[in-house]
C-alpha cells in the first residue's frame, strides 16, 4: 500500500510539473547569427556607419596625399612631413563614433609611408606619463627622456555635420565631412576637402 501511495504522489508531482511547463511563457524568438566580410557595405537604418566611416577616410587621405604639399614639404626639407592628427569631431546632430573614424583616418596616413605621424594630444599625455615613470624607476640604460619627442609639421583637423529633409515616407540624409591641413609653424592652410555621403531612405507610412 505504501509502495502505491509513493508512485501515485510521483505521478501527481510529474503532473503538475508538467501543467506549469505547458502554462509558462512561450519560448522567446529564434536568434540568427550570419558573418559577412567585413569591407561589405551594409545598411539597415540609413545612419552612419562603419562602411562610411571607412569610406571618408581613404578617399579623404588619398586625396590628401595626391596634393602637392607632401612632395613640395619634401624636396625642400629632404624628409617625410610630420603630421598630428586632432579627433575628427562630430558637429551633427546623430551619434556618430568619431573615435573610429579618427583612428581610420590615422591608418590611412600612416600606412600611406608618404608622412609620419605623432600621437595626438590625449595619447601623448599617456606618454608622458609613462616617461615620467621611468624617470622614477627605469635604469639608466632603459630609461627615456623627456623632451625628445618628435614635432609635427602640420596639423589635420576635420568634423561632420548633417544636413536631412523628409517628407512624404521619404528621408534624405546627408553626411558632410570637412577636412584640413595647416602648417603648425605658419598657420598656413596647405589643404582643404569637403566630402558628402547622400542617402535616400524610404519608409512605411506607419513607421512616420
Amino acid at each position: 500500500m505504501t509502495r502505491f501511495k509513493s508512485h501515485m504522489a510521483l505521478a501527481t508531482i510529474t503532473a503538475l510539473a508538467l501543467m506549469m511547463i505547458s502554462c509558462g511563457p512561450p519560448p522567446g524568438p529564434s536568434t540568427s547569427v550570419q558573418r559577412v566580410n567585413p569591407n561589405a557595405q551594409i545598411d539597415l537604418s540609413g545612419e552612419w556607419n562603419a562602411t562610411d566611416a571607412n569610406q571618408v577616410a581613404s578617399v579623404m587621405i588619398r586625396d590628401c596625399l595626391n596634393r602637392p604639399w607632401a612632395a613640395k614639404f619634401k624636396a625642400e626639407k629632404g624628409k617625410e612631413p610630420v603630421v598630428r592628427l586632432y579627433p575628427i569631431r562630430n558637429r551633427s546632430t546623430d551619434h556618430i563614433d568619431w573615435r573610429f573614424l579618427s583612428k581610420q583616418v590615422e591608418m590611412e596616413l600612416i600606412n600611406s609611408g608618404m608622412v609620419k605621424v605623432v600621437s595626438d594630444l590625449q595619447e601623448a599625455g599617456t606618454q608622458r606619463l609613462e616617461r615620467a615613470d621611468q624617470a622614477r624607476n627605469a635604469s639608466d640604460s632603459t630609461v627615456k627622456s623627456q623632451g625628445q619627442e618628435t614635432g609635427s609639421d602640420f596639423t589635420l583637423n576635420g568634423w561632420i555635420l548633417t544636413q536631412n529633409d523628409a517628407a512624404e515616407g521619404q528621408e534624405v540624409k546627408a553626411y558632410v565631412t570637412t577636412m584640413e591641413l595647416t602648417n603648425s609653424e605658419s598657420n598656413e592652410k596647405v589643404w582643404m576637402k569637403v566630402h558628402k555621403i547622400t542617402k535616400v531612405i524610404t519608409r512605411a507610412a506607419s513607421e512616420w
